[in-house]
């Protein structure tokens, strides 16, 4: 997908996405938590992001670390949940409201831990 965008981008064109993804580095039972902490797809590779972008042809690749702020929309997320828990329980129901207050619970500890970054990548 990387080399498909590249050959549409226009001569001097720049593309940028952001992505959630497991540092370098973890020991294997650190990855292993981190996979549990994150979204399902933070385990669809463990390649860097800047050695993918290289291998489809991009020669600047610009990382804009914003883990920080992914945890503080993450502890975000769970507050406003918890702020219309009644309402969320109706239409979720008990099971899935827990479901997903645990599901933020657990990255955001992954987060603190330094298990999942954010980063916004942009490319040239």
């Amino acid at each position: 997908m990387l080399r498909a965008c590249k050959r549409v981008l226009r001569r001097w064109g720049k593309m940028g996405f952001f992505t959630i993804f497991v540092p370098d580095g973890l020991s294997k039972s650190a990855y292993e938590r981190a996979l549990r902490s994150g979204p399902s797809y933070v385990s669809t590779r463990r390649r860097d992001h800047r050695e993918m972008l290289a291998s489809a042809g991009f020669q600047r690749v610009e990382e804009i670390d914003l883990t920080p702020e992914f945890l503080v929309t993450t502890r975000a997320w769970l507050d406003g949940r918890e702020r219309f828990r009644d309402e969320l329980v109706k239409t979720e129901g008990p099971d899935g409201f827990e479901e997903r207050q645990l599901d933020s619970r657990v990255q955001a500890e992954g987060i603190e831990a330094g298990l999942l970054r954010r980063a916004l990548f942009l490319c040239s």
